[in-house]
């Protein structure tokens, strides 16, 4: 059946009946707090609930699922999915759901986005990008569409850290700057969400035949990058709001910029010192 949050809770609420004592507490959980199916896995809340994690699986079969997951995914997908993404109809669901229960969802949300952008950092993943953005002799960062912001942003800050950081916009048509110097140690940042560009795979499979490392910040929903390089960071999609600015990517790129300044040490403190003289030189600055 077509699964989204109404038509899950109408399902929990016609199984009520033929439920035990310890699955009436999931239903009267998820009935009041829908939201939890998309931003909790099922050990979280048999945690909060004090009961087993099996008979949170043992509740989502008696619904006609094989497993937790297979419903989140299944919700997830027809919340934020591509088909929900449209930016006419996210504009049109978000005027409809106005409201404080709305705005509840969205804090929640907003919280759960945060929260990945930080277990993310504590992946074995997180730490060989860091590596690969700190001692690459060059770094390039690229942007499609509406994430070209971010891009140059990161190059900017970057560029305080560290020397040879440069943004990329494909004005050219062919990426001509990425073309390494014999021996040179290259990393691509690639940031995108749906819809993607299409320049997206055909760049990063292009880097990667000349010897580049690929680093690609996405949505979760992000399936092209499989398989064109390991170094790969998804957010969550943050479909639910109209224009988002996207504050899971937004953060994990802070973090990424707080993570590879610990590791150039000594030298990225004195080139910001260096950068600060030379901003007191140029009187660029009121005070």
């Amino acid at each position: 059946m077509e699964l989204d949050l109404s038509t899950l809770k109408s399902a929990i609420a016609q199984a009520e009946p033929g439920l035990t004592r310890l699955e009436s507490r999931i239903s009267a959980y998820l009935l009041a707090r829908p939201d939890a199916i998309l931003l909790e896995t099922s050990a979280e809340t048999a945690r909060k609930l004090n009961i087993s994690p099996m008979t949170v699986t043992r509740f989502y079969r008696k619904l006609g699922f094989d497993s937790a997951a297979e419903v989140r995914a299944e919700v997830r997908r027809h919340a934020f999915g591509p088909e929900s993404r449209r930016m006419d109809l996210r504009f049109a669901s978000v005027t409809e759901m106005r409201g404080t229960a709305k705005a509840d969802d969205d804090r929640a949300f907003s919280r759960a986005t945060v929260d990945a952008a930080y277990a993310l950092r504590e992946t074995s993943a997180w730490g060989k990008i860091v590596d690969l953005v700190a001692q690459a002799d060059s770094v390039h960062a690229v942007g499609f569409q509406t994430m070209h912001f971010l891009a140059d942003g990161l190059c900017r800050r970057l560029t305080y850290l560290r020397d040879r950081v440069h943004i990329l916009d494909g004005i050219d048509g062919v990426y001509a700057e990425l073309l390494p110097a014999p021996d040179e140690r290259m990393t691509l940042i690639m940031i995108d969400t749906f819809r993607y560009g299409a320049h997206g795979p055909l760049l990063a499979q292009m880097a990667r035949e000349r010897g580049v490392d690929v680093v690609i910040f996405a949505d979760e929903f992000c399936d092209w990058a499989t398989g064109l390089t390991p170094h790969v960071l998804r957010f969550p999609a943050e479909t639910r709001f109209v224009l988002p600015l996207p504050q899971g990517i937004t953060l994990g790129l802070t973090l990424l910029l707080q993570d590879v300044s610990t590791a150039l040490g000594e030298s990225a403190r004195e080139r910001i010192a260096k950068l600060s003289d030379a901003q007191d030189h140029f009187g660029l600055f009121l005070d």
